[in-house]
């Protein structure tokens, strides 16, 4: 929904970032970047990959904390507590949007008490089942699941996560009895998969792909609006006859509110010569993943917007979490 508007904002936010970006006095210490969630998934991947550079290019340490628990809300919670300075930051995913319209209580404001700095990469989530499932199509799958309701699991990232919203969106719209699993993390929730324990997951394109390609899964549909080129023999599920289904990932960094914009615009001008760096967005794109650097106010209203959807959807769906 975003990915268009965000390439083409990633346009004109260089030129104005940078111009207020400039002498700012930061960072003056160690940079703490909260990832909130388990080592080994795209956005602790992502994380790492990025930090490399960017304490390079700011001449001091980030160090990586793993605060996994809450589809993020654990990490995420303490750093919209932290010094409003841009030395504490977190890199969290699109859940972060959703998980307000389906949590009865959130230990913060996700729309007052963090403040947006930049979209970094976004991803398709994909439907996978293992090689032996015996539906090869959506369709199939569809009819599988009725003619054996309840009989069926599928895992996800978490309570709230795109990878849960997502089939709780196919299976309200099919009809469909499913049992939900939830793991902390995407990459948790991929070996349950891989190991038996569920049948079905709709994961983020990123933790996929390399099972999808080295035969471990198969894909079975794609959220988008056309085929991914990453997955250009798997259909969107509009293809397979449930269009509307979303669960366009996207990867951001938030700090504490009241971070000064100009540091703000700082670390995002930072970012986007990261993210432009060639190695970086091979990298990236390899992972299925979507470099995308937007501005701050930019990225603010996109996640203002997508809270008013998901809360919206989650009310017309009736998703909660318990």
């Amino acid at each position: 929904m975003f990915k268009c508007l965000a390439l083409l904002l990633s346009l004109c936010v260089g030129a104005v970032g940078g111009a207020v970006a400039q002498d700012v006095a930061y960072p003056t210490k160690t940079i703490r970047l909260v990832v909130p969630f388990p080592p080994g998934g795209s956005v602790d991947v992502v994380a790492r990959m990025v930090s490399l550079h960017l304490q390079e290019k700011f001449g001091q340490t980030i160090v990586i904390e793993n605060r996994p628990g809450a589809v993020g809300t654990m990490g995420t919670a303490q750093v919209a507590k932290a010094a409003p300075d841009g030395h504490t930051l977190v890199m969290t995913i699109g859940a972060h949007t959703i998980v307000p319209a389906l949590m009865a209580q959130m230990p913060y404001d996700a729309s007052r008490d963090l403040a947006a700095v930049t979209l970094i990469a976004s991803a398709p989530n994909v439907l996978v089942v293992r090689p032996d499932f015996p539906a090869r199509t959506l369709k199939e799958f569809v009819q599988l699941a009725k003619e054996n309701p309840g009989k069926f699991s599928y895992a996800t990232a978490g309570n709230g996560s795109t990878t849960h919203v997502m089939t709780a969106m196919l299976a309200h719209s099919a009809g469909l009895s499913l049992l939900h699993v939830p793991y902390q993390g995407g990459a948790p929730s991929l070996q349950a998969i891989l190991s038996g324990q569920t049948d079905l997951n709709a994961a983020v394109s990123t933790t996929a792909l390399p099972m999808v390609k080295a035969g471990k899964l198969r894909a079975l549909a794609i959220v988008g609006d056309k085929r991914s080129s990453m997955f250009p023999d798997v259909p969107t599920y509009a293809e397979s006859g449930f269009p509307g289904i979303r669960g366009d990932s996207w990867i951001g960094l938030f700090a504490p509110a009241g971070t000064p914009k100009p540091i703000l615009y700082k670390i995002n001008a930072e970012l986007q010569k990261v993210l432009a760096m060639p190695d970086i967005r091979q990298k990236l794109l390899a992972q299925a993943l979507d470099p995308l650097v937007v501005g701050p106010d930019e990225f603010d209203k996109i996640v203002r917007d997508e809270l008013r959807d998901f809360a919206a959807l989650a009310k017309a769906v009736g998703l909660k979490i318990e």
